[in-house]
């Protein structure tokens, strides 16, 4: 393995270890929340907000930014690092000004979105909603100057502030729901929300100024903005119609009653500790040094580095999605059943949370694969492909939630992923001939002796322990170790050199 990839090994791991202690945090966050609030009408509506304008925020914002590193790195690699400083500058000239008029736009405009939002609102109902919404928008702003720092931050490798945002608005939730809940109810959470980003945006333009000082540029001398711009367009059509489908989500889990939206929300945090953790650090720092390799024409060392992410990324995947849905109600009631929160909601969540389970290895595949497309400047593909998944995705969430309620909403969901991932592995060899998505199978075939090992376990525990927190721990320590076990003797070069990684590390070894 070479050194630059046994770099983005360690990288990862670092990062990884260092967002998990911040994951745990959130934990707690989320446990005060449901403790406090749990699953009723006003937590309902503040969340349909607030994930609206983040849908929002991951429509446009995230459009830009995806497009920003591949091009800020090849400018960084090919012009210096002026040049790149003057590309961010003329990107935040554009993006404050439309994010501005965006926000007048859905201000004027908030009935109808909430009346969108959740259709099946009395008007009292939707009135709640509405003023939700109007304290949410700002929300948008701050996300410009996060989201871009971040990318900024990402390109220049340098990943650990920009991952302490969850420990930031975990510590700042947690000190309003206690100081300010009686005062200000499920409102605390905004106050929360606003306080989170000002400290976070803070501690990132802080730590920025090394990399990039903002100067007022003619915009019209930066030729890469019109790269990021029209590289950004598909990108935002095809974010654009993903945020589409999770509005359809989240208006469906409204009509199911009172209290699935929440529960939606609840399980979306501990689906996000597992993709934020092993999925979103992998591929960020995946996709800075893909974009690098394509800079310097390295293409061999990409393929190579994205079949082990992609291998690494199974063998990881599988075993925590079969401890999740087995484990599902006994997680759910661990993390969150106290106060409020009682055992109809630990119901609803822990549905929902299955349904996104059986999707965690599509997600980190399809997310890997995403990443080389768009680093060879791939923006068209998969916003087409992302079309057709949320298609895909609408249609069964209809059909499904029908008659598996909230979990059929979630399992549309990885339905979709699925789709998505295979006809972009298909489309990437456009760019890369040699390679071909069926040189994972083999790696997929050694796993069904270590999946049938942790069904047989888990399913055995389940039925002779009935302490919540004894059934996941025994099912995941033994459940997981025996599957990794498993894995080592079948041979499979990734787990083989995550073994030699580990004990590398140890005392005693060289």
């Amino acid at each position: 393995m070479s050194k630059q990839t046994k770099s983005i090994v360690s990288t990862t791991l670092v990062v990884s270890i260092l967002t998990l202690c911040f994951k745990l945090l959130g934990f707690v966050k989320q446990m005060v929340i449901a403790k406090v609030f749990g699953t009723v009408f006003e937590t309902d509506a503040y969340n349909v907000a607030f994930n609206f304008v983040g849908m929002l925020s991951s429509a446009f914002i995230r459009a830009i930014t995806i497009s920003l590193v591949s091009i800020y790195t090849h400018c960084l690699v090919q012009k210096g690092k002026d040049a790149a400083s003057r590309l961010m500058s003329a990107c935040l000239e554009i993006l404050v000004p439309v994010v501005l008029m965006v926000l007048l736009v859905v201000y004027m405009i908030t009935p109808f979105i909430a009346g969108v939002l959740a259709p099946k609102y009395t008007p009292d109902q939707s009135l709640v909603l509405q003023s939700y919404l109007r304290i949410c928008y700002p929300f948008f702003l701050f996300a410009v100057v996060t989201l871009v720092w971040t990318s900024l931050m990402d390109a220049n490798k340098d990943f650990v502030v920009s991952r302490t945002e969850s420990f930031v608005t975990s510590v700042t939730t947690i000190g309003c729901c206690i100081f300010l809940n009686s005062i200000l109810a499920v409102k605390s959470l905004v106050v929360a929300q606003y306080l989170s980003y000002i400290i976070f945006g803070t501690l990132l333009l802080i730590r920025g100024r090394r990399y990039f000082k903002f100067t007022l540029v003619n915009i019209f001398e930066v030729p890469e903005i019109r790269f990021v711009l029209a590289t950004a367009l598909p990108l935002f059509v095809g974010n654009s119609v993903s945020q589409i489908n999770k509005i359809v989500d989240n208006a469906l889990s409204t009509g199911l009653g009172e209290g699935n939206a929440s529960a939606l929300t609840y399980s979306v945090t501990l689906e996000d500790f597992v993709i934020v953790i092993l999925v979103n650090n992998v591929v960020d720092i995946l996709y800075v040094n893909f974009s690098t390799y394509i800079a310097e024409g390295n293409f061999d060392s990409l393929i190579a580095t994205m079949k082990k992410a992609i291998n690494i990324m199974i063998c990881m995947m599988l075993p925590i999605t079969i401890v999740t849905c087995l484990c599902a109600a006994n997680i759910v009631s661990i993390i969150y059943e106290r106060g409020k929160f009682d055992g109809a909601s630990v119901a609803m969540t822990s549905a929902a949370l299955i349904g996104y389970a059986l999707g965690f290895a599509s997600m980190g595949v399809r997310d890997i694969i995403l990443r080389g497309l768009y680093s060879f400047k791939n923006m068209k593909g998969p916003m087409i492909t992302g079309i057709i998944a949320v298609a895909v995705n609408i249609l069964f969430s209809v059909i499904l939630s029908r008659f598996l309620g909230i979990m059929g909403i979630t399992i549309a969901s990885s339905i979709s992923m699925t789709v998505n991932f295979i006809i972009n592995s298909q489309m990437l060899k456009k760019h890369l001939p040699s390679y071909n998505f069926l040189a994972h199978i083999p790696v997929l075939l050694k796993q069904i002796p270590s999946i049938a090992f942790s069904l047989v376990v888990i399913i055995f525990i389940k039925e002779h322990v009935t302490n919540n927190i004894l059934v996941f721990l025994l099912s995941a320590v033994i459940g997981i170790a025996g599957y990794g076990l498993i894995l080592l003797f079948m041979k499979i070069e990734e787990v083989d050199y995550i073994k030699a990684k580990v004990l590398s590390k140890l005392p005693n070894r060289k």
